[in-house]
């Protein structure tokens, strides 16, 4: 192999490792974005960033809370359970972050918030 294969093959290394840390790097910072990657046996709370679709409606509950649908960027749509009345300035929102945890066919979310 000659010197000059030998610094481009360490080159194309060099850029994908800057490119994988940098990938990991702001993934981590946005948030899962998909519901997918929730363990439904972990109630350890993450940040999700979502498509709040108001038009399915919220329906209260007797405790105080409220339900409501929202749909992921892997186009997963599931029922969120919130133990709090849901924001008003937020219904009009088209995307929130929710903070919570999966239990497979909804989401138990703790907090709710805007972009």
């Amino acid at each position: 192999m000659t010197k000059r294969v030998k610094i481009i093959i360490m080159s194309i290394v060099v850029l994908f490792l800057i490119y994988l840390g940098y990938s990991v790097y702001f993934t981590s910072k946005e948030g899962t974005e998909t519901f997918g990657n929730f363990d439904p046996n972990s109630t350890a709370n993450k940040n999700i960033k979502v498509e709040l679709l108001a038009d399915k409606g919220f329906t209260s509950s007797p405790d105080g809370g409220v339900s409501f649908f929202v749909k992921d960027r892997s186009g997963i749509i599931k029922k969120v359970n919130l133990g709090k009345e849901f924001p008003e300035e937020l219904k009009k929102a088209g995307t929130i972050t929710l903070s919570g945890h999966s239990h497979g066919d909804y989401f138990h979310a703790v907090e709710v918030s805007g972009e």
